[in-house]
């Protein structure tokens, strides 16, 4: 089994190399290579409306420190994050049963998450830490939750990892604290039996309740300490036109999270995957449909738990006004661990075991099929290599190029994100560190600027960077992407503001705000 296992990190490994490093996962590669090097509070940072601080910004430091920072930093700590997800799901769903049926109901879940399809999925779940990582210490929690004997303390040490976790991220408080404390509510309202037996449960409830307020009280030490900057997330619910708009938008997205999206597939090796793993989207639904019927009198608490975070987690993304597929990447390990856990025993008493065993071992062809993949080369590898030769070690660069590159090279060539608007160069407070921008302390004298970038007039514009700082003193036409020279600190020309509002600040149409932190609602996004 361990051979398994170590074999299985490997598979994830290989398969996360497949999607190439981007700004955005190399902005939390930074955020790690700072906190490596002392910046624990990560002075000067502002973050977007998700910190990672306390979980995957610190096994991307300790990534860096094994490997150091360098163009694979973020698949490696992808494939380590998917990895614990699976293996974590495994035991859950094992729950406390042996035997055959342990067997059954760990597989089970393994399987529904074995391998994720090639592409979109893959991109999704092995790429960068938004919102998939969480799930390896919100497993963990309920992984101590269900092993762990009811003590005093048990309570407590829940808090407290709650607490930890939704620091990172506040996603936990959706499907951490809030099944945790409505299950705890529910069973003691059945048992309405003398308070002495219902402590255990009245204080889980009271704890996930804690960590809430908790984890926001350490955020404001942290900002009171002088640390990131970390905004609030934004969450509404749409009107029954946008809801309509979007409804077959989600759906496709939530099919994704589990490798089944078959929209607009045509017939051939892409539809028969997609069909593959709808097996596991029915599982899911079986083990949803089958834990809700019976919810109230259900004696399995995890399940309970389970079977309300999904509820949750969908119903808020269906009824909300975001369609990223990245905000219900938690729908995959719940529902495997919902379908491995209440499925085990009825798939056994069904004779289902051998045909799932087929899928099964499709889906472990598949992981080898993607495994065996090539790496994929970043685009930004051959400008990060030319900018070394020709000694550039500090420059700018749209969103999707500048931090790739910084992290490409390992650091000896800084790269720091910029924008225009209008005529004018700015840098948002958007998954960047202040003290990058300060002309006292580096000098800039190159721009990265791709002609034809899919972020059109919303990242650098040729008016905007002529209006800001001139005709450069040589262009440099290398792989596609143009570098333009300066004799000049392009840093003295580039204002560090701010895109209030809902907009992701780097499209965002509005204008920006000097208010770093937005306090005060200026420059609406």
């Amino acid at each position: 089994m361990i051979v398994g296992i170590l074999l299985l990190g490997l598979a994830y490994l290989a398969q996360a190399r497949t999607i190439a490093t981007i700004s955005e996962g190399a902005s939390q590669a930074l955020q790690g290579w700072d906190m490596l090097h002392g910046n624990i509070l990560l002075h000067g940072w502002s973050l977007s409306d998700v910190s990672f601080w306390t979980t995957e910004l610190p096994e991307y430091a300790l990534v860096e420190a094994i490997k150091g920072l360098n163009g694979n930093t973020v698949p490696i700590a992808a494939a380590i994050s998917y990895f614990g997800q699976v293996v974590l799901a495994a035991f859950l769903a094992k729950g406390r049963a042996t035997g055959k049926e342990g067997w059954v109901r760990a597989l089970i879940a393994v399987g529904i998450m074995l391998a994720p399809p090639l592409g979109s999925a893959t991109a999704l779940l092995m790429s960068s830490p938004d919102h998939t990582g969480t799930h390896v210490p919100l497993l963990f929690i309920y992984l101590v939750l269900d092993r762990v004997r009811p003590r005093w303390w048990v309570p407590i040490l829940i808090a407290v990892l709650l607490a930890w976790a939704q620091v990172a991220d506040t996603l936990v408080m959706v499907e951490g604290a809030l099944p945790i404390a409505l299950v705890c509510a529910v069973r003691m309202y059945r048992r309405r039996g003398p308070w002495r037996g219902q402590v255990y449960d009245a204080s889980l409830v009271i704890g996930a309740l804690v960590s809430a307020v908790l984890a926001k009280e350490v955020l404001k030490v942290v900002a009171q300490a002088g640390g990131f900057y970390v905004r609030t997330p934004i969450a509404a619910f749409g009107t029954p036109e946008q809801i309509g708009a979007l409804f077959w938008t989600k759906i496709e997205n939530v099919l994704l999270v589990f490798g089944a999206n078959f929209f607009g597939v045509i017939l051939g090796h892409t539809a028969i995957i997609a069909f593959i793993h709808l097996v596991g989207v029915a599982m899911v639904v079986w083990a949803l449909a089958f834990v809700i019927r019976r919810f109230y009198v259900e004696d399995d608490q995890i399940l309970q738990m389970f079977a309300v975070a999904f509820v949750v987690v969908l119903a808020a993304y269906v009824l909300g006004t975001k369609p990223d597929s990245n905000e219900i990447v938690g729908l995959l390990p719940i529902g495997a661990v919902l379908a491995g856990r209440a499925l085990g025993g009825k798939v056994i008493k069904a004779n289902l075991v051998p045909a799932l065993a087929v899928v099964f071992v499709m889906c472990a062809g598949l992981l080898l099929y993607n495994a065996s993949r090539p790496a994929q080369i970043n685009p930004n590898v051959k400008v990060a290599a030319w900018l070394q030769q020709h000694h550039l070690d500090y420059g700018l660069a749209g969103y999707w190029n500048a931090s790739s590159v910084t992290a490409e090279t390992g650091g000896n060539v800084m790269v720091r994100p910029v924008r225009t608007f209008q005529s004018q160069v700015v840098a948002a407070n958007f998954e960047t560190d202040q003290t990058w921008y300060d002309p006292a302390r580096h000098n800039a004298n190159f721009v990265i600027w791709v002609k034809h970038a899919s972020c059109g007039n919303l990242c650098l514009t040729k008016k905007g960077l002529m209006g800001a700082f001139g005709p450069p003193s040589k262009t440099y036409l290398v792989d596609g992407y143009r570098v333009l020279v300066y004799r000049q600190n392009l840093l003295n020309n580039v204002q560090y503001v701010s895109f209030c509002g809902p907009a992701w600040p780097w499209v965002a149409k509005g204008s920006p705000s000097f208010d770093l932190h937005c306090s005060s609602g200026s420059g609406g996004a």
